[in-house]
């Protein structure tokens, strides 16, 4: 696997927890994660080059701190034109610190994956779906 990362902390966080959430899938093998800083506000800051039983996909990943529904929007639209152009299969992703049930929601609507830094996401790459759902550890009361 070849990575290219030179990005933010926020960013390399966001990259470990894709990286992560793909290694738990043994039909995906990631083969390039590659930033592209330039890119910031015309295109995804994350291409993601993986194979998925043998067939290769595209991850277009956003990196956004701010999840105010409307920057989700406006960031989908912009990741769903960027799949558009790229050549192959290619699926955008939304990655954030934390997401809201209802950022969540606008993503399953405009048919995007999505991942939180905690590890927590949903991700439909050709035949293989990842839903994974983590619980915090609840402290008793003393």
């Amino acid at each position: 696997m070849k990575t290219d990362c030179a990005a933010s902390p926020f960013e390399v966080r966001a990259a470990d927890a894709l990286k992560t959430l793909l290694g738990q899938v043994s039909a995906i093998k990631l083969k390039e994660l590659k930033h592209d800083a330039a890119a910031r506000g015309r295109g995804p800051e994350f291409l993601a080059h993986i194979d998925v039983h043998g067939h290769s996909h595209t991850l277009a990943c956003e990196v956004n701190r701010d999840t105010r529904p409307s920057k989700v929007r406006a960031s989908l639209k912009k990741l769903q034109d960027c799949t558009a152009q790229l050549a192959g299969q290619a699926t955008p992703v939304l990655i954030a610190a934390n997401l809201s049930p209802e950022v969540e929601a606008i993503c399953k609507a405009n048919h995007a994956g999505f991942l939180d830094l905690e590890g927590n996401g949903r991700l439909t790459v050709g035949e293989v779906f990842i839903g994974k759902r983590s619980r915090h550890q609840q402290v008793p009361a003393a």
